[in-house]
């Protein structure tokens, strides 16, 4: 199915838009918006897909995104600006607190390059079912896109998956689940992945978590204006209790092969960052 979302215009790897315009039928989009969830522990629950040997099959049903938060960025007004006494556990980096200002309200944060910057609400790939939401995300490289000045080419966030199996699957799955989701074309092409083999790491303090990371190949559409033909993506999924019914994912993608590309070790830096931040 086409994506449509405010602006119109494939940007590489995303887009959004603060403010509600026409809706015009795009490449590859990210829609920015207040997610109208409930928040319970973390962030909501989204279905996910089983991992695949290579990311064929079904395309998802990406479609008209819901309307733009109307909120600006600022010092007096973002919630997702770390507290003063946030300290990164990457030096020289900095912190995007885990912490929208409504719902979702943590002591956690997680740690991103000194260039890129937070946003002020969720960032959503697709609709209905299908639908991913990135909570808290952060953003690199915004209005790298001639005349789209909130274009972008990677992004972070959290989000939650079923938890079903175990960690090194739902590992696996969600870096498919994600690619998948950002990068399908407008006509329905999903990226063929490649996939690093899961692997244990130690979060948050004792937190254990399986991370992974996959390369991409892209096949852009002909309406998209500032493409990419690859890309990457890191996820670290913690460890659930067995009667949890989530997993908390801390995920991180970009554009590859393009100026000032995020190296895929940064993007793993980013998933596995996860600390206090008071």
């Amino acid at each position: 199915m086409p994506v449509s979302a405010p602006g119109g215009g494939y940007k590489g790897l995303g887009y959004y838009d603060e403010k509600p315009q026409a809706k015009k039928p795009t490449g590859l989009i990210v829609a920015v918006v207040v997610a109208a969830v409930v928040v319970v522990g973390l962030v909501a629950a989204l279905v996910i897909a089983k991992p695949t040997s290579s990311v064929t099959g079904e395309p998802l049903a990406v479609a008209n995104p819901t309307t733009p938060s109307t909120e600006k960025s600022g010092p007096s007004n973002n919630p997702l600006q770390p507290k003063p006494t946030g300290k990164p556990k990457v030096d020289g980096w900095k912190v995007i607190a885990v912490n929208n200002g409504k719902e979702l309200k943590t002591s956690k944060g997680y740690d991103v390059p000194p260039t890129w910057e937070p946003l002020t609400s969720s960032a959503v790939f697709g609709e209905g079912a299908n639908a991913l939401s990135l909570f808290t995300p952060g953003i690199f490289q915004k209005g790298f896109c001639t005349g789209s000045p909130n274009s972008f080419r990677a992004i972070a966030g959290l989000l939650t998956v079923p938890n079903e199996g175990d960690n090194p699957t739902q590992s696996k799955a969600a870096a498919q689940r994600v690619g998948e989701a950002v990068y399908t074309n407008k006509a329905g092409v999903k990226p063929q992945a490649t996939f690093s083999e899961p692997k244990p790491v130690t979060i948050d303090g004792n937190k254990k978590a399986s991370v992974v990371t996959a390369t991409l190949a892209i096949t852009p559409g002909p309406e998209d204006k500032c493409p990419t033909t690859s890309a990457a993506v890191s996820v670290a999924v913690i460890e659930s209790k067995p009667e949890d019914k989530t997993s908390i994912v801390i995920a991180a993608i970009g554009d590859q092969g393009v100026p000032d590309a995020v190296p895929p070790a940064d993007f793993e830096k980013v998933v596995t960052s996860l600390h206090p931040v008071n």
